[in-house]
């Protein structure tokens, strides 16, 4: 039995942390919860006892064997490795999606890695163990978020009743994150997509701002034309009949649920996220966005195949992860006798 401190700032890892907590707490590991940023109120709404490390002092770990920690794009998860490095204890970190690997641990000066990291699959693990400056482990532990919110939300649709079809928009903060390297930005996508809603005005399109996104300047953009929502991804996937975005993982958490799924990356200049081809094949120019509307527009109410991409992603991850977990404690312990 361990005492593990979890920690996430950026709402995936913090997601995927969560979904393992039940998998880990019945093998007889006692967690505690440290936050910043959004992970502090998810974590609380979900039921955890959370200090925030944005205004608590800086932790001692006292009684912790492992720190376990999402990935993301601030720079708090990486100052929690440091942090932990600094007292001798080890650390795991959770990829969450298939973006922006490397970036989750690019600093000023080189790159901060974990003891070990746990990735999605086994096509992930090859590219993070083919990096020159990766020198941790490497596990395979799936997606227990997506796990535990395919299986609740296949019950929850079952019971959906629907009088108009509903189509959500999730956001991305791209022009934030990127600027205008990525060749589109979420606006931009949104105007596009107006063009060719107006054809089909007797469905709704509702909008999903990202957490990280200021809701202000979506009512500003929306004017009107479509419906701006703050519920959450979870209850949109239950009651739409489609999903549209650009690189967002909701589009794989949509495709899993047998959802129509259309992806717009007019103009990209790289491909961000590969898997979102397994689910669907993005719009690269405007000009093949009727077209491709047409097409996605008939498939709504129609539950679409899953790629067998996919298999794997589910099965047994929050057990998986809590697997890593101990590996990484017992790694320690063997490097320490030695």
């Amino acid at each position: 039995m361990s005492r593990v401190l979890l920690y996430a700032h950026d709402p995936g890892g913090a997601l995927m942390l969560a979904a393992a907590a039940g998998a880990a707490m019945s093998r007889g590991h006692q967690l505690a919860f440290r936050a910043a940023g959004p992970s502090v109120s998810l974590w609380r709404n979900a039921g955890f006892d959370v200090i925030d490390d944005e205004i608590a002092s800086a932790p001692e770990f006292h009684g912790i064997d492992v720190v376990v920690t999402g990935t993301g794009f601030s720079d708090r998860e990486q100052d929690m490795w440091v942090r932990a490095r600094a007292v001798g204890l080890p650390s795991l970190a959770v990829v969450d999606a298939w973006t922006s690997l490397a970036r989750r641990f690019e600093a000023e000066d080189g790159h901060v890695q974990p003891d070990a990291v746990g990735v999605l699959d086994h096509e992930l693990a090859d590219v993070l163990d083919g990096m020159a400056w990766w020198r941790g482990k490497t596990y395979v532990v799936g997606q227990p978020h997506l796990q535990s919110q395919t299986a609740e939300l296949v019950c929850a649709r079952a019971a959906r009743t629907m009088d108009r079809r509903m189509i959500v928009f999730f956001s991305e903060p791209i022009r934030e994150d990127y600027g205008d390297t990525r060749g589109f930005d979420q606006f931009e996508v949104f105007e596009g997509l107006m063009v060719e809603y107006d054809q089909a005005a007797h469905s709704e399109i509702v909008v999903k701002p990202h957490p990280r996104e200021d809701a202000a300047a979506w009512e500003h953009v929306v004017q009107g034309r479509a419906q701006l929502s703050s519920a959450s991804a979870a209850d949109l996937l239950t009651a739409c009949d489609g999903v549209i975005g650009m690189t967002t993982m909701v589009l794989i958490e949509a495709h899993l649920l047998g959802l129509p799924v259309l992806s717009l990356q007019p103009g990209r200049t790289g491909n961000a996220n590969p898997l979102v081809e397994d689910a669907t094949s993005p719009v690269l120019a405007w000009s093949a966005f009727p077209d491709a509307w047409q097409a996605y527009y008939k498939s709504l109410g129609i539950e679409q195949t899953v790629s067998t991409r996919f298999n794997g992603l589910l099965r047994d991850a929050d057990q998986r992860l809590v697997d890593a977990v101990e590996a990484t404690v017992e790694n320690n312990e063997r490097e320490l006798k030695c």
